[in-house]
Formats: C-alpha cells, structure tokens, sequence
C-alpha cells in the first residue's frame, strides 16, 4: 500500500503550538489545484490501485469548507484509481464522522501529542485528553482506522509521561501509531523559549531510551508502529535548530530496545529473522552476541532460552510502574 500525500501546511489550525511551524517542516504551501496535486503525487510516488491519498499537513476537518475539499479530492483520486483516503486533523475536530466515511476516507491520523494534560496544555495544544479517547472511539464505532501521533520531549514532558501515554493510547487498541521526539524548528514558540533558557531540549540517547519502551509497550500490544522520527530532507533539515534528530532514528530506537532484551538476558547468542540482524546485532555490536537465523525472536544464555515475545510481556509490566502523569 503506497501513500499519496497532498499538504495543506497548518490549514484549519486555530491555535499555534508551541513546538509547531508545519510550513517550515514541509517547505510546501497550500496547494492551488487539488486535481493536479492528486496527478502529480500520483505519478512522482507510482502510485497503483492500492495507493491511498493522504491529506496531510494541517487540521484538515478544521479547514472551513472542508468538506469541499474532501468531495473535490474523492472525485480526483477515483479519477486516477484510488479508493481510499486518509486525512490528518486534531481529535477536537471530529464530528462529521458520516460524511468521511460516505466519502472514501478510511484512516484517520490523529494528532494527539500527549496523554497528560499537563504536558498538552504546556505545548498549547488547546484540547484535552478526553477528547483523544472520544475521537478514536467515535471513528473505531464507524470502522474507520485511526492512528495516533504521539511526540516525546514535549514542555514538561517527562519519561514517566511519555510511557503513560503510550500505556493509554495502546489501550484505546488504535490500528497504528506515529512517535517522534520534538525538535526545535526555526521562528517557533519552542525555539523562543529554548533560547531563553527556559526548554531543554532530548538528548538523542535520552529519546532513544523513552522511544523504546514506548515501542515495547505498542509491540506487545499489537499496535502497528508506522513511523519513529520525523523525517527531514536536505532542505527541511536546515530549519531544525536543535533537538534528538537523527536519519536512522528508527533503526536506532527498535535496536535500543534489542539492547535491552540482549542486556537482561545476558545472552550469548540470539535467534532472529535475517531482516532483524541489522537492529538486533548491527547496532549492538559491541555487546558480541553471536546470531542465527530463525523464525521467532530468543536468546541462549547460561541461564537457558528466553524468547522476545515472553520477554516482552514481562518488561511492559514493569514500564507500568514507572509511568504516570503526576511526576
């Protein structure tokens, strides 16, 4: 399934948050033809008839006639063969859930942030947690898919935080979700305050480290992890000014938790899938655990076999009581 994005950059944004300047991270601006955005997206990402169109970049039910734009982009993307739509909005701009479903939207990205008001209302996102659980449960009840983008790092965000909302967002049992820890883009709120002193900043290591039992949390409940990281080109890159940003920043979380699995296991050697030994081993040579092919994911150690997904379980339970949000 191949992504078709179109960018409405901070379209139906009524507040500005802290960390947020969608035009800076994009480089786009709000397209003036959606027919031939839709042709040109389509033909640059070979698009087929399993692509999905992707409008991304803003709130996009909170654009004003919204609902134009969705029927004028339905009718250009089934002229090109697609049949499915995905949209990007905030969860307190979820009421027509009908009207997206009667017109080809079928994945909803919710950006969510944070699980812990606090941590939401420091980065001035003017909506509450309840209204994330609302908006997931309203589309889940109408068979639409959501995901949740969950960022780490935030003002006032701690580990403990950032671990309970993973806790609390695996709970709501979304289809997918999106983690990258916050970077300090130019001629924002964020870099204002970082400059004066007053927001520190993620190290890579310490993003690292919270991203990965994040990913624990969602692989152990079944939720698929569809980025880690924000993605930036040559062009983008230049406005980040400073911040965790790393261009294997994925590879480097999931191998941050291998580590952790080969660590507590003291394991000598372990068994994976051919596909997994770049992030289990790769990254983690320095530990020289010796690795074999296998289907199913274990260690050998002196204290005998251990499997990840056994491992797994057993690690989560114990995430859970370091997480909360009156840290």
């Amino acid at each position: 399934m191949k992504i078709i994005p179109i960018f409405f950059p901070n379209a139906g944004c009524k507040h500005r948050c802290v960390f947020c300047n969608e035009w800076m991270a994009t480089m786009r601006t709000f397209p003036t033809s959606i027919c031939e955005e839709v042709r040109k997206a389509y033909e640059f990402y070979h698009g087929n008839e399993d692509s999905e169109l992707a409008l991304y970049g803003g709130t996009f039910t909170g654009i004003k006639d919204w609902k134009g734009l969705l029927k004028e982009a339905e009718s250009c993307a089934l002229e090109v063969g697609i049949k499915k739509i995905r949209i990007s909005t905030r969860p307190d701009e979820i009421e027509d859930v009908d009207f997206l479903v009667n017109h080809h939207v079928t994945f909803v990205e919710l950006g969510a942030q944070s699980m812990c008001q606090e941590v939401l209302d420091s980065s001035k996102r003017a909506h509450s947690v309840n209204d994330v659980k609302k908006a997931v449960e309203s589309l889940k009840k109408a068979n639409v898919k959501v995901s949740v983008h969950l960022m780490t790092g935030l003002p006032n965000d701690t580990k403990a935080k950032s671990v309970f909302s993973a806790l609390e967002v695996a709970k709501l049992k979304v289809d997918g979700v999106r983690i990258h820890p916050t970077l300090v883009l130019k001629k924002t709120e964020l870099e204002e305050l970082y400059l004066q002193g007053k927001y520190t900043p993620q190290s890579l290591e310490d993003a690292l480290d919270w991203v990965s039992d994040m990913i624990a949390i969602f692989l152990n409940a079944n939720v698929t992890i569809e980025r880690l990281g924000m993605y930036q080109d040559a062009q983008t890159l230049s406005n980040v000014v400073v911040g965790p940003y790393h261009p294997a920043f994925g590879e480097l979380s999931r191998a941050s938790l291998y580590r952790k699995f080969l660590l507590s296991t003291s394991a000598d050697k372990v068994h994976a899938p051919k596909k997994l030994r770049s992030q289990i081993v790769g990254r983690n040579k320095d530990l020289g655990v010796e690795f074999e092919e296998n289907d199913r994911i274990w260690v050998e150690s002196e204290n005998g076999r251990t499997f990840f997904d056994e491992w797994l379980r057993e690690y989560v339970l114990k995430i859970k009581e370091m997480a909360g949000c009156d840290l």
